[in-house]
């Protein structure tokens, strides 16, 4: 007997729930829509994990999306989608992620990812932007040396690379995803390329915790001070040069 696409879509969900209920009981349960408006299909599916504002949550360790690039959240659909990520049950939340991504409709795909990229950036503070026992000084270098390139001066990300904007991302998150890379928990897939470079660099040139905590510290220097206005965020990060950031954070 033949099960309809939208059960199908609500059995995923549910099962993903399931899973990351096991793991954290204050996991939200997420439900499936036939929405197609980006916003509803934003607050409906995303916002629970995601905050409101796409903000993140610290205690479901849901990352900020707010502002990223639409060619990069597709990017990350896609993979979600064929399985080069969220097919460890063992992390669940790409586990979820990847549940998702598959129930929804490529339309409803479409449009939350335009909406997101519509969303104002917002800038990490408090817990989402200190690193404990970190130099930001020392990060500088491996940035410089390492990143830079790809990610580009001020972390703002690279399109041509495949390359993500590092800003507006919390601390903590992008610890946990150089540990997954260089773990080999994320970016082992053979055909994920941008991934693979990734699983390299970490490799190669994070020798430590020490290493990974100081790269991510400096990179927290480059997003904009969080009490500036709207404006005055965006004026930071085009104009603000990342090698006097870092001195005044260190002051």
């Amino acid at each position: 007997m033949k099960i309809k696409r939208h059960h199908l879509a609500f059995v995923l969900l549910s099962i993903s729930a399931a899973v990351l209920q096991a793991a954290d009981p204050a996991v939200p349960v997420v439900v499936p829509t036939k929405a197609t408006d980006g916003k509803t299909i934003f607050q409906t599916v995303c916002a629970q994990c995601h905050g409101n504002n796409g903000e993140g949550k610290a205690e479901l360790k849901s990352p900020s999306i707010a502002s990223l690039p639409s060619w990069y959240v597709n990017t990350q659909f896609t993979n979600f989608r064929e399985g080069r990520r969220g097919h460890d049950a063992a992390d669940p939340q790409s586990f979820m992620m990847a549940t998702i991504a598959k129930a929804l409709q490529p339309e409803q795909i479409k449009a939350v990812v335009e909406h997101v990229e519509k969303m104002a950036m917002v800038v990490p503070q408090g817990q989402n932007r200190e690193m404990a026992e970190a130099s930001a000084q020392a990060g500088m270098q491996l940035f410089q040396e390492r990143c830079m390139e790809c990610h580009r001066y001020n972390a703002s990300g690279e399109m041509a690379f495949g390359s993500p904007p590092l800003l507006g991302r919390q601390g903590w998150y992008l610890a946990d995803q150089l540990k997954k890379f260089k773990t080999g928990k994320r970016g082992t897939h053979k055909s994920d390329v941008n991934g693979a470079k990734m699983v390299q660099i970490t490799n190669f040139f994070i020798e430590d915790d020490q290493m990974l905590r100081d790269v991510v510290a400096y990179i927290m220097t480059l997003n904009p001070d969080p009490s500036a206005s709207k404006e005055q965020q965006d004026k930071q990060i085009i104009e603000g040069s990342p090698f006097e950031a870092v001195k005044t954070a260190e002051r």
